[in-house]
């Protein structure tokens, strides 16, 4: 015979609402951290805003090899497929709107982003840990 436990219910100040993690969030974690993105996100504009005072390809340069190097972080610790395709387009359209900068600046510097991708895929392919 199974004795049934008392289940707290919601209303109980002793359970507290948890995150995908597993972490007790409380409307001050929630503060915090809605606070420190928003500080986050206008530190990124204005630094963005700065290089691109400086010269408009240097802002725009930040801003997609931000965008290449959050997709590779992406494709990296995600658990969904959908989550890793979004991240390699992510990063597949950095480069590709980086390797576009360079071009239009100097195409010398298009051509050598251009070879660094090849050396890139050959290491990779030529390694021994993907077999």
């Amino acid at each position: 015979m199974t004795t049934q436990q008392a289940q707290p219910s919601n209303d109980d100040p002793a359970v507290d609402t948890t995150d995908i993690t597993g972490a007790v969030l409380t409307a001050t974690k929630v503060g915090r951290e809605a606070f420190g993105l928003s500080l986050l996100s206008f530190g990124v504009l204005g630094g963005l805003g700065a290089l691109g005072a400086l010269h408009w390809t240097a802002g725009l340069s930040a801003a997609l090899i931000g965008l290449c190097a959050s997709g590779v972080l992406v494709r990296r610790h995600s658990n969904y497929r959908w989550q890793q395709d979004a991240g390699a387009i992510a990063a597949f359209a950095g480069y590709t709107g980086q390797t576009a900068v360079l071009f239009h600046l100097l195409p010398p510097l298009g051509w050598l982003a251009v070879s660094a991708l090849m050396i890139a895929s050959g290491l990779w392919l030529s390694s021994s840990e993907g077999a």
